[in-house]
């Protein structure tokens, strides 16, 4: 048996600067500013038998 959901309108968006990696005494580090690339839907599903959840990334939609 499987549960499903969907969730649309979610940003595809992509970082312009590579993430700093953790040092001794300091978290990692990300860039605030990033590039957007239009919108994706997620669709995720349960499987309520064994616990295993399935995802998929449909195509971005680019609106010109």
């Amino acid at each position: 048996m499987l549960s499903v959901d969907e969730k649309s309108q979610i940003q595809a968006l992509e970082r312009t600067q590579p993430s700093l990696p953790m040092k001794k005494g300091r978290l990692g580090t990300m860039a605030h500013d990033y590039k957007r690339n239009g919108t994706t839907t997620l669709f995720a599903a349960l499987n309520v038998l064994d616990g295993t959840v399935i995802g998929k990334n449909m195509q971005r939609h680019r609106h010109q």
